[in-house]
């Protein structure tokens, strides 16, 4: 075998060798991005787990700080000097002295017991409002809540939670800069409830804002890190930022769709570069802490796992390409020996063999190859007496076509011989045979017209009904939009043939043989129905068994069980037979066929 037969590109070699190299390039580079695949998709599983796990245990830090600030709410929500004081409820002016310096008392070591909180508003509606902050002069005494200030969005959403705590975040102040009597202009991490009437019928007598110093919230934020340049946020319900590390974001909308769910990890983009992201939502309210850092960064080894294998691949690449050839040779080599050998026997040479042995598959195919050429010569020598096998064949066709029109030429005559001698009886069976007969053989037809079927089961049940002088009456109907439909030949009459013999003849009494054709959704739907004697419920049991079994062969019921597989077979499974009898009652038979 010469290089240029070799590497011709419509030689069979040719061909193996690009299927060969193909296949392991397509194999080895798939194997090879599916591991790449694997390994980054296990780092970035890792890396995600670690972020969300840093993330998670910075918000059960953050949850201790607002549990923290939601008691400082508590303390004040339930004192009863604050509430005496809002109330204006003061025996006298000294009493009213006496009840302020106890609340600036409480009020003071609040704040000084944690230096972190900045102002408390406690803003009355009936009587008196109170304001400390972490300055000199800290305490004052201040008039109800303004008629303005109740109808700001913040004072009603206080009002609305009902007591409960409303989180704000960190944002300029709510109250403004003559009330708060300092500067606002420093953002500040603000809460608010409403004060209820603890000792009355709880209702609202005014609102409580606390301010606090956001710098331990973002010193928290700040301390999370990724080691990839990422940030740390909190956003609410309303995917709007409430903190941050810098404050560059506050109170503007996250730009991330976070799911419902009460952490998880997801992958987007962020200004053109991937990101990965990762969420825990906080047990103390709505608030979720989201960390987001750059995917590429995080996944730093990922990189040198990509060129490792990318040179594994292309190593491999190179063997496969020496295998391939290889491959191709000893399977090119043979495949040329069973071509000189074909195109031999091709040019007439049934008597070429292939010599070479061989122990594999190729061997196998050159014994038989070996086999073939000497049958194609022993059919060769055959054909001759098939010939002559089929010469014979149609002759004897058509002897039994002269036949069958000599036994019609003689029913008709004794048709004939017995009306001349008035023997009607005779003359009518003869008549309905010969009809029979004619309508049956039909010139080996296997399709005939439904009007045609109509005609055989008529002289069919002419001869029956004289055979049993009138035991049973026979009421035939036909749609006339039936009889030009075609259907099997011989799959009516025996059913037919089935009531008179297991239905009617056993019957004592006078029977009578319904038959219908008709059509309904498409099929043609021919029923037998008798009032003879009925079938037993363990026989109608075994006969709705035998229907339904897909075996051919079957020692009893020989008859129904040869059409329904001959209606099963021309027209689908679906189609077939359908018994339903009851003994002493009859016995009804549905054929169901599609029209055609």
């Amino acid at each position: 075998m010469n290089l240029h037969t070799y590497f011709h590109w419509r030689s069979i070699g040719f061909k193996l060798f690009i299927l060969f190299f193909v296949s392991m390039s397509v194999s080895i580079t798939a194997v090879g991005y599916l591991s790449y695949t694997k390994a980054n998709g296990i780092i970035r599983d890792n890396v995600s787990q670690i972020a969300l796990q840093t993330v998670t245990q910075t918000n059960k830090r953050l949850e201790l700080m607002l549990d923290e600030y939601a008691s400082r709410s508590d303390l004040i929500f339930g004192d009863k000097k604050i509430q005496k004081g809002m109330l204006g409820e003061f025996q006298d002016s000294y009493d009213q002295t006496s009840t302020m310096q106890q609340i600036w008392s409480f009020l003071s070591n609040m704040v000084n017991a944690k230096n972190d909180t900045l102002n408390i508003f406690i803003l009355g509606e009936k009587h008196t409002s109170y304001r400390y902050r972490n300055t000199i002069n800290p305490f004052a005494e201040l008039p109800p809540a303004s008629r303005e200030q109740q109808e700001q969005d913040w004072y009603k959403a206080i009002k609305a939670a009902d007591g409960k705590i409303v989180w704000y975040g960190i944002r300029p102040s709510l109250l403004p800069t003559s009330y708060a009597g300092q500067s606002t202009e420093e953002p500040v991490f603000c809460i608010g409830r409403a004060i209820k009437d603890l000792d009355g019928k709880g209702s609202i007598i005014g609102v409580l804002v606390m301010e606090f110093d956001p710098a331990s919230i973002r010193q928290l934020l700040s301390e999370v890190d990724f080691h990839a340049g990422g940030s740390l946020m909190i956003v609410d319900s309303g995917n709007r930022v409430v903190a941050d590390s810098d404050g560059s974001r506050i109170m503007a909308p996250s730009g991330i769709e976070l799911p419902v769910s009460q952490s998880g990890t997801l992958y987007n983009e962020l200004q053109g570069e991937k990101m990965i992201t990762v969420f825990d939502e906080s047990a103390v309210n709505d608030w979720k802490l989201v960390g987001m850092a750059p995917l590429k960064k995080l996944e730093g080894d990922s990189s040198q796992i990509g060129v490792y294998t990318l040179l594994l691949v292309a190593g491999f690449t190179l063997i496969s390409i020496v295998l391939a050839l290889v491959a191709a040779r000893q399977m090119h080599r043979p495949v040329i020996t069973l071509l000189r050998s074909m195109r031999k026997a091709s040019d007439g040479d049934f008597d070429a063999r292939i010599t070479t042995a061989r122990r594999d598959e190729f061997g196998a195919l050159f014994s038989t190859f070996n086999v073939m050429v000497a049958r194609i010569k022993q059919l060769i020598d055959e054909l001759y007496i098939q010939k002559l096998i089929k010469t014979e064949m149609q002759l004897k066709m058509m002897g039994s076509q002269i036949n069958a029109h000599f036994l019609y030429n003689t029913l008709d005559s004794i048709h004939w011989i017995s009306r001349i001698y008035k023997v009607d009886e005779i003359s009518t069976m003869i008549f309905g045979l010969s009809r029979y007969l004619r309508l049956s053989l039909n010139e080996g037809k296997e399709f005939v017209t439904v009007k045609e079927c109509v005609d055989l089961l008529e002289s069919y049940l002419s001869i029956q009904q004289i055979r049993y002088e009138d035991k049973f009456t026979v009421r035939m109907s036909t749609d006339p939009e039936l009889l030009e439909r075609r259907a099997l030949k011989f799959v009516f009459q025996p059913l037919v043939e089935n009531a008179i013999y297991h239905g009617l003849e056993s019957k004592l009494d006078e029977g009578r043989l319904d038959i219908n054709w008709h059509s309904r959704d498409g099929l043609l739907i021919f029923e037998v129905k008798d009032d003879g004697v009925g079938i037993p419920a363990d026989k109608l049991a075994e006969l709705h068994e035998m229907l339904g079994s897909e075996e051919l062969q079957v020692e009893r019921n020989f008859a129904l069980k040869n059409i329904n597989s001959q209606i099963k077979l021309t027209y689908g499974k679906e189609y077939g037979l359908y018994i339903e009898s009851e003994v002493g009652a009859g016995t009804t038979v549905r054929l169901t066929i599609p029209l055609r």
